[in-house]
C-alpha cells in the first residue's frame, strides 16, 4: 500500500512539475514575441505619449491574443465596429494603443484608477462613466454588474444569459461563466496578472 502510494505522489509531483513548465515554456515564447515587435510597440507609443504605459500595453496584447496572428490589440472593433478588418500589426497596434489612450484620457478626467480604463478596452468607454458614478474604481464585482445589467444579452424573461468560461479566475470567483455579450468582467485582473508575469520573466531574462 505504502509503495502504491508513493508511486502515486511521485506521480503526481511529475505531473504538476511537467504541467508547470509547459505553462512558463508558453509565457516565455509570448513575451519573445512581444518583445518581436517591441520596436514598433515603443514607436507607437512615443507618436501618442503613451511611453509610461508600456506595460500596460503589452499586458493587452497578452491578454487579446498572446501577440500571435495580425490583430495583435484585437482592435479591429474599435475602430470599424466589425472584427477581422484590420489586416496588419502595424495598424491593430495604433488603433489598440490610441483608444487606450481614449480610456485613459477619459478615466483621469473622472478621477477613476488605471485599472478602469484597462477594463473599459474590453467594455467600452462608457464603462468609464458608470465607475464613476461607483465609487471610481474598478472592481471585479462593478465589471460584473455593468456586464449583467447594461452589456449582456437577455432572454425572453430579461434575465442576462451565462456561459462557461473554463479561466482560473473565473473558477475561483463564480465557478466559471460570463455573460453572453457581456464582455469579460474579469478582463483588468487578467490583464495585470499578464502584466506580472510579462515583467518576471523580462527580469529571469535579464531585460
Amino acid at each position: 500500500m505504502k509503495k502504491i502510494f508513493r508511486f502515486l505522489l511521485v506521480l503526481c509531483i511529475i505531473s504538476v512539475v511537467s504541467l508547470t513548465l509547459y505553462i512558463v515554456n508558453d509565457y516565455v515564447h509570448i513575451v519573445n514575441r512581444i518583445d518581436d515587435m517591441k520596436q514598433e510597440i515603443v514607436a507607437i507609443a512615443r507618436r501618442e505619449e503613451m511611453q509610461s504605459y508600456l506595460p500596460y500595453i503589452e499586458g493587452i496584447i497578452m491578454t487579446e491574443s498572446a501577440a500571435k496572428g495580425i490583430d495583435v490589440m484585437q482592435a479591429s472593433e474599435s475602430k470599424y465596429g466589425l472584427a477581422n478588418k484590420i489586416d496588419n500589426q502595424q495598424e491593430s497596434l495604433e488603433t489598440g494603443i490610441n483608444f487606450l489612450k481614449q480610456a485613459i484620457i477619459k478615466a483621469k478626467q473622472q478621477h477613476c484608477d488605471i485599472w478602469t480604463a484597462v477594463q473599459a478596452y474590453n467594455f467600452g468607454l462608457n464603462y468609464i462613466n458608470y465607475v464613476a458614478q461607483h465609487g471610481h474604481k474598478n472592481t471585479v464585482q462593478l465589471a460584473e454588474q455593468y456586464s449583467k445589467e447594461v452589456l449582456a444579452q437577455k432572454n425572453d424573461q430579461g434575465m442576462s444569459e451565462k456561459y462557461r468560461y473554463w479561466h482560473l479566475n473565473a473558477l475561483l470567483y463564480n465557478g466559471g461563466f460570463l455573460y453572453r455579450n457581456g464582455g469579460n468582467f474579469f478582463y483588468a485582473n487578467k490583464v495585470k496578472n499578464n502584466v506580472s508575469i510579462i515583467k518576471i520573466i523580462n527580469k529571469i531574462k535579464g531585460v
